[in-house]
């Protein structure tokens, strides 16, 4: 798989997932239940997630955090260039 697909697969995993992002949910507020989602994104993302060890899951959970920031950066730019090139 490529960043992108890695990055496409994140988003997708959160989206099936409203109370991660959607404040107008009350779950939005339940930390455990929020825990156990991003617990089930792990999993799907990230290949013998169950099986890793501690440490390993630490590595993992900063570069699934690194793909969120990349994928929040990639879809600015892409807003920025469409409005841009909208305006002109």
């Amino acid at each position: 798989m490529s960043i992108v697909e890695d990055i496409e697969k994140l988003i997708l995993e959160v989206e099936r997932r409203p109370p991660l992002y959607n404040k107008k949910l009350k779950e939005y507020s339940d930390r455990n239940l929020k825990d156990k989602l991003w617990y089930e994104v792990y999993e799907s993302v990230v290949t013998n997630w169950s099986e890793l060890a501690a440490e390993q899951k630490s590595e993992k959970y900063l570069l699934i955090f690194l793909f969120i920031l990349l994928g929040i950066m990639l879809i600015m730019l892409i807003l920025l260039y469409w409005t841009e090139a909208y305006i002109l």
